[in-house]
């Protein structure tokens, strides 16, 4: 079978027009990391950067430092995702504050934590330990 000099000029075009969408989906991206690091930073959320959002019954933040963010953009509240039960935990500053411990970081030599795409089960707010 016989290509046409018209289906190989496509090729390039089909080349550039995916490599435009990759880079404006990795723009969009950026931005949305962007956006969810803004709104951790309003409620005082203790996040230096958000690597990526994912979605898991709702958008999620992921921080550097390992702790994961429900963002509940119409509500404007955030959640803690709990890194061994996926459960999430209303942020409060002032809880944060008197018991750091309720938010504490996942622990990287702990096996047992469930990973980060468990989908969330709603939760009332954190009970202080």
């Amino acid at each position: 079978m016989m290509t046409s000099h018209r289906s190989l000029r496509l090729v390039p075009s089909l080349s550039a027009a995916l490599g435009a969408f990759d880079l404006s989906f990795s723009v969009y991206a950026q931005e949305l990391n962007g956006v969810a690091h803004q709104f951790l930073q309003r409620h005082g959320v203790p996040c230096v950067s958000v690597l990526k959002v994912g979605y898991e019954l709702g958008d999620v933040a992921f921080c550097e430092d390992g702790r994961n963010w429900a963002l509940f953009w119409v509500e404007n509240e955030i959640a803690f995702v709990n890194p061994q039960t996926r459960e999430p935990y209303k942020w409060d500053r002032q809880t944060y504050l008197s018991y750091p411990q309720v938010y504490v970081a996942p622990d990287p030599n702990n096996e047992h934590q469930r990973p980060a795409d468990m989908p969330l089960r709603s939760s009332p707010h954190p009970s202080p330990r």
